[in-house]
């Protein structure tokens, strides 16, 4: 089982996970030809791409979807509300198919389990993925806090992608205005550096090989600062931990 970041940022999100050589996207925030380019730079290119799972409609997350879809003939899964608030980027591809936020379902040969997120979106929703060998990969981004849902989806995932977007004394002390401070660490919002480390504390275990840090901010974050932060919480244990930048291509293989 692998899982691929291909790019993590407010200029666009999307990972590769494949079992067996089948996959699936999760977001497809670049365009169509550039998200095809880092699949196959990753090493990756092999792999059956079946699905495109949508985390929630905001432009980093869709941008290449609709193109990506008709161009590999392949359906876009998202909750319903989802659905709705990205059907004008939808309108045509080959096939759409709701999943609840709380849903199991199969696809490309793995096993997903959705559950909510809290963002400032119609229905966000994060995904974990299980491979037929027991592996599992979990995914949480564009998140304003860790609920007890979140983190009962994260539990005993060998892999985990959490968002680390920024560091609450740079976003206090940077330029942006009062409301989109506001925003970026209301509940609502993004996970902070801080939040992000209490979360992987409790989550941390004996199974889990993999941590990338997701979602940096370029103005609010620095990779040093979410490393020191989150690298804590792993205790020195043998868990590997990245962040990833926006340009980068990060991967793991279980």
């Amino acid at each position: 089982m692998r899982l691929v970041v291909l790019a993590s940022g407010s200029s666009g999100n999307a990972a590769l996970i494949e079992s067996g050589g089948r996959a699936v996207l999760l977001d497809v925030g670049l365009s169509a030809r550039e998200t095809l380019r880092r699949v196959a730079a990753s090493g990756a290119g092999d792999a059956r791409i079946e699905a495109i799972l949508l985390t929630h409609e905001h432009v980093d997350h869709v941008r290449g979807a609709r193109v990506l879809a008709r161009r590999l003939g392949i359906p876009v899964m998202a909750t319903a509300g989802t659905l709705r608030a990205a059907a004008a980027c939808l309108s045509d591809v080959p096939e759409t198919i709701a999943v609840g936020r709380r849903d199991r379902f199969s696809v490309a040969g793995m096993k997903v389990t959705s559950f909510a997120t809290a963002h400032d979106a119609a229905e966000s929703a994060g995904f974990a993925f299980e491979s037929r060998r027991g592996h599992r990969v979990a995914v949480a981004t564009d998140t304003g806090v860790v609920t007890p849902e979140v983190a009962d989806a994260l539990a005993g995932a060998h892999a985990i992608g959490l968002e680390s977007n920024h560091d609450l004394r740079m976003l206090d002390a940077g330029p942006y205005p009062p409301f989109l401070k506001r925003r970026i660490a209301g509940e609502r919002g993004h996970l902070s550096n801080d939040d992000a480390a209490a979360a992987l504390a409790a989550l941390a275990w004996a199974g889990l090989a993999h941590v990338f840090a997701l979602h940096l901010s370029e103005q609010n974050n620095t990779p040093d600062a979410a490393r020191v932060a989150l690298a804590r919480s792993l205790n020195g244990g043998g868990t590997a931990l990245e962040t990833v930048g926006r340009n980068e291509i990060m991967g793991c293989s279980l």
